[in-house]
C-alpha cells in the first residue's frame, strides 16, 4: 500500500474581506496558495442603499461564506479585514444601535486641520441622534466589528501608534466633544485577539476556538498581498475606488496626494485617490444598458474602436487638490454620432489618465516607475490590464491572487503563528505574479498625443472652475 503524506491537522487560513459592495472570503495554505474562494454580493441580500446600510448584512455573507468554503477541520486561525473608514455604533453587547456609517457616506462634521478619519462621523452621529449616541458602547470599523462578533472582545486594530491619531487623539477628542470611552482599546494588526466563541461558531459554522488575528484596513492587507512593501514600489489598488499607492521612505508633500504610515515600520504608504472609479464604471453600465454583458465584452467594444474616431472626454470632478472625484464630472466634445462605446472608451480612458498622472507625480518626487502591480477585481480583466499599460507606458504585474487583500490577511496569520518572522519576510515570500503586461509602442505612441490634449483641457477647464 502506498504511504500517503496528511496535510497537518490545522493548517488552513480563513481570510475575509469587508467591501464596500461584496464580501470575499477564502482559505490560503501557509504557502500562500489560495486553496477555495467565494464572494458574496449585497446586493443579491436586499443590500444597496449606503445611507441605510444593516451591519448584519456582514454577518450573514459571513455565514454564507464559511458553508460554501468548507474545510474548517483544517483552520489554524481567521483573520478578518475591511473598507473603511467606516463606523459602526453598537451597544455593549455588540448589536448596531444605527446603520453603518461607511466611508463613501458623507454625513459628517469634519473640522479643519484635523486628522482623524472617525472622528467627523462620530460628531455627526452625536448631533443628530443624541440619545442612541448615549446608548452607544462602542464605536467599531467593520472588521472590528466582525472580530467583536466571532471573539467578544472589543479592539480598535491599529498597525502601530503612528496610526493612532487617525482613530483619535486626545486633542482631537476635545475638539470634537467625543467620549474616550466609546472607544475600545488599541491592538496592534498581527496580534491574536481572541478566540471564536461558542455562540459564533454554532451561528457562522466556525469551529470553536480558533484564534482570530487582528488585520485591519483593506488597502493595508493589499499592500502586504501585492509585496508593495519596498521603497519604490506602486500597487494600483481597484475596487468601488481605486488607491495608486507608493511605498516610500520619507513623507511625499503633493496636494494632490495623501501620505500616511506604512504597515512596515518606518515607511511610508503615498496614495493618490480615484474615487469611485467602480462605480462610474457601473453607472456607466446601467445608462447605456450594459447590466447584462460582462466587462470584458463591454472592454473588447472600446477596444475595438478604431483609433482615429473622433473620441469624447470625461472629466472626474475634484475636491480641493486631495482625490480625483469619479462619482462627479462632465463629458465634453460629445457629439449626436457617439454610441455606448465612445462613451465607455471616455469612461475607460478617463481612469486611466488618473492613473497615469499620478505615476507622474512619483517620478516628479524621485521615485521612478517602471511597473505597476494591480489588484482587486479590475486586475482579472486582460483587456483592461492591456490598456493601462499602453496608456501609463509602465509594465502591469498581476499577483496570483487579485484579491490581495486575502493573502494580506493570510500573511498577518501566519506572521501571528510565529511561521513567519514579519510582514516583510512573508509578503516577500507569498507573493507571486501570474501575468505581465508591457504596453505596446504602438498604442501608447498613440496615448501620448491623447494624453497630452486630455491634460491642457483638464488645466483649462480646472482653471475655468467648470469641474467638481
Amino acid at each position: 500500500m502506498p504511504y500517503t503524506v496528511r496535510p497537518p491537522a490545522k493548517d488552513l487560513i480563513l481570510a475575509i474581506d469587508i467591501g464596500t459592495t461584496s464580501m470575499k472570503g477564502g482559505l490560503l495554505s501557509p504557502e500562500g496558495v489560495l486553496l477555495a474562494e467565494h464572494r458574496v454580493v449585497y446586493r443579491d441580500k436586499g443590500s444597496w442603499d449606503y445611507h441605510t446600510w444593516d451591519a448584519r448584512v456582514w454577518i450573514e455573507s459571513l455565514r454564507d461564506i464559511v458553508a460554501t468554503l468548507g474545510g474548517y477541520e483544517r483552520t489554524q486561525a481567521v483573520c478578518v479585514s475591511g473598507q473603511g473608514p467606516t463606523v459602526v455604533p453598537v451597544d455593549v453587547l455588540g448589536q448596531p444601535l444605527f446603520y453603518a456609517m461607511l466611508w463613501i457616506d458623507r454625513r459628517q462634521l469634519a473640522k479643519p486641520d484635523t486628522k482623524s478619519f472617525f472622528l467627523p462621523k462620530i460628531a455627526w452621529f452625536r448631533e443628530q441622534h443624541p440619545d442612541l449616541y448615549d446608548k452607544t458602547r462602542w464605536f467599531l470599523s467593520c472588521p472590528e466589528y466582525i472580530n467583536f462578533f466571532l471573539t467578544g472582545r472589543a479592539a480598535t486594530v491599529s498597525p502601530n501608534t503612528q496610526f493612532h491619531p487617525y482613530f483619535w487623539s486626545e486633542k482631537e477628542l476635545a475638539e470634537y466633544a467625543v467620549d474616550k470611552d466609546r472607544f475600545p482599546e488599541f491592538v496592534e494588526t498581527g496580534q491574536i485577539l481572541g478566540e471564536v466563541s461558542e455562540t459564533a461558531s454554532r451561528l457562522t459554522g466556525i469551529p470553536a476556538g480558533i484564534p482570530v488575528v487582528a488585520g485591519g484596513s483593506d488597502f493595508l492587507m493589499a499592500l502586504l498581498g501585492s509585496a508593495t512593501v519596498q521603497v519604490g514600489r506602486v500597487c494600483d489598488r481597484a475596487g468601488t475606488s481605486e488607491g495608486v499607492n507608493l511605498c516610500a521612505e520619507k513623507p511625499f508633500q503633493n496636494p494632490w496626494l495623501r501620505t500616511l504610515p506604512h504597515i512596515i515600520p518606518g515607511l511610508y504608504n503615498v496614495s493618490g485617490i480615484l474615487s469611485s472609479t467602480g462605480r462610474l464604471f457601473e453607472w456607466l453600465r446601467q445608462i447605456t444598458g450594459q447590466l447584462d454583458r460582462s466587462y470584458r465584452d463591454i472592454l473588447q467594444d472600446i477596444a475595438n474602436l478604431p483609433p482615429e474616431r473622433s473620441r469624447p472626454l470625461f472629466f472626474p470632478g475634484v475636491r480641493g487638490q486631495e482625490d480625483f472625484q469619479f462619482a462627479e464630472g462632465a463629458f465634453l466634445d460629445l457629439h449626436p454620432e457617439h454610441d455606448r462605446r465612445d462613451l465607455g472608451r471616455a469612461v475607460v480612458e478617463s481612469i486611466g489618465f488618473g492613473i497615469r498622472r499620478i505615476l507622474d507625480i512619483f517620478e516628479e518626487g524621485g521615485y521612478p516607475v517602471d511597473e505597476i502591480r494591480v489588484t482587486g477585481g479590475q486586475a482579472r480583466n486582460v483587456i483592461w490590464n492591456q490598456m493601462k499599460a499602453d496608456i501609463t507606458g509602465r509594465t502591469v504585474l498581476v499577483p496570483e491572487i487579485e484579491d490581495a487583500e486575502l493573502l494580506g490577511c493570510a500573511i498577518c496569520a501566519l506572521t501571528a503563528l510565529g511561521q513567519y518572522p514579519g510582514f516583510y519576510e512573508a509578503s516577500m515570500a507569498l507573493n507571486r505574479t501570474r501575468a505581465r503586461y508591457t504596453p505596446r509602442d504602438e498604442h501608447f505612441q498613440r496615448y501620448q498625443v491623447v494624453f497630452k490634449e486630455y491634460c491642457e483641457k483638464w488645466d483649462r477647464s480646472t482653471a475655468q472652475g467648470t469641474r467638481g
